[in-house]
């Protein structure tokens, strides 16, 4: 049994060499060419043993670019695990590219231990420590746990950086844009340097050297802030996926975006420009700025509904809730309007049939623009928006945190 078990591993890695050297061949040039990427001269082959490269999680297409900068080094991808449910995609890339599964929203620590199983293995593997793609160019704190991987790993540590990836594939846009991209390492730490360090020690050495604001970037750019042109679509164009209150009249879920410019039914229109900043920059300079406003409003309407003794929150047509199983796969168990209550003292989700206590969700985050995974002593569920429409499902989860911030205190 262990012979073969041995031969199917020896089979796979051939497979998985192979399919690395044909990407860096065809994928490589072409995304090069489409992000007009390109990185610092790095190589590391001169690094002995397995490599854990840190990252700051920019955009979607970061795993492909890293591993161009990487091509000498083959990585394997600890990647969320609704991409192992996207038939037939998630079987092809975890067969040529081999994949740790890692379920967002849920409490485990299984990505850990197959990942140090892997690097003690001798395989080097690719990590966005933030734990899911920066919405607004800010950086996002470093996973908890995070030291506590690194250092069982026995791996060498480095952290990467990308700049420019965020603009040039917002998380929330319905498009590319190009303009350019660079990465590069910030620091190499060897195993025993990491032995003497504390875990908190090595969280804190990775959030100094990943933290990275698109916008101070973009201003500190000595010709001007660099452009990034959509090749088809506008700047804005799903950017209601990431901000929710119109800064004019204060409604939620009024805002749509079309081109370059999102708007409101009260009147209001604000235009992005091709550098990511709006144009003018008032009432807000970036979108980050935005999420400010969309955190304050969320906060008083939640506080409100608290006063009032009952109240719906906000609601949404068109959301489907799946029940996630083993082996990766998923139930429709329900469809129509999703709903954020407050009533009988508490908060709750309410979609069909199915009432979700806020309070009783341990793990809640969105994986790409329009689903959000969460779990809770039921199971482990993912709500997906109608994909025709631009439904912003974020204010869901920014909702839990604020509702479990305030539970704590």
């Amino acid at each position: 049994m262990a012979k073969q078990d041995k031969a199917a591993r020896e089979k796979a890695d051939r497979i998985r060499a192979r399919s690395w050297t044909f990407s860096q061949m065809v994928i490589g040039p072409w995304m090069r060419s489409k992000f007009n990427f390109s990185c610092a001269k790095f190589d590391p082959d001169k690094i002995e043993g397995p490599v854990l490269v840190a990252i700051n999680h920019a955009s979607a297409y970061d795993p492909i670019l890293v591993g161009i900068a990487f091509r000498k080094k083959r990585l394997t991808f600890i990647a969320s695990e609704h991409l192992m449910r996207m038939k037939p995609w998630g079987a092809v890339l975890d067969r040529h590219f081999s994949l740790i599964p890692h379920q967002k929203g849920a409490r485990s620590s299984r990505t850990a231990l197959v990942a140090m199983k892997r690097m003690k293995r001798g395989e080097s593997i690719f990590l966005a420590v933030e734990g899911e793609q920066t919405w607004d160019g800010k950086p996002l704190p470093v996973m908890p746990y995070t030291g506590k991987l690194v250092k069982g790993s026995g791996a060498t540590l480095v952290t990467y950086r990308l700049e420019g990836a965020y603009l040039s594939a917002p998380r929330w846009a319905a498009n590319t844009r190009k303009g350019k991209v660079y990465g590069y390492p910030v620091n190499v730490y060897a195993p025993e340097d990491l032995k003497k360090m504390s875990d908190e020690e090595v969280e804190a050495a990775i959030e100094k050297d990943l933290a990275f604001d698109t916008w101070e970037w973009q201003k500190a750019q000595p010709d001007g802030p660099l452009r990034y042109r959509c090749a088809k679509g506008g700047n804005a164009d799903g950017l209601e996926r990431a901000v929710f209150t119109c800064p004019s009249c204060g409604s939620m879920d009024t805002l749509r975006s079309n081109g370059d410019y999102i708007s409101c039914a009260c009147g209001f229109k604000a235009r992005l420009s091709d550098t990511g900043f709006f144009d003018p920059p008032e009432p807000f300079e970036t979108v980050a700025d935005w999420e400010k406003l969309d955190l304050e409003a969320l906060e008083d309407r939640l506080g409100k509904a608290q006063e009032d003794g009952s109240d719906i929150i906000f609601s949404d047509e068109g959301v489907t809730l799946l029940s996630i199983e083993e082996g990766h796969s998923e139930n429709e168990i329900a469809r129509g309007e999703l709903t954020l209550k407050y009533e009988d003292g508490a908060f709750a989700l309410h979609i069909g049939d199915h009432v979700f206590s806020m309070t009783g969700i341990s793990g809640m985050t969105m994986v790409l623009a329009g689903r959000v995974v969460f779990s809770d002593e039921s199971g482990y569920y993912e709500l997906r928006a109608d994909k025709s429409g631009r439904t912003n499902l974020r204010k869901y989860v920014i909702a839990r945190d604020i509702i479990n911030s305030k539970t704590k205190e």
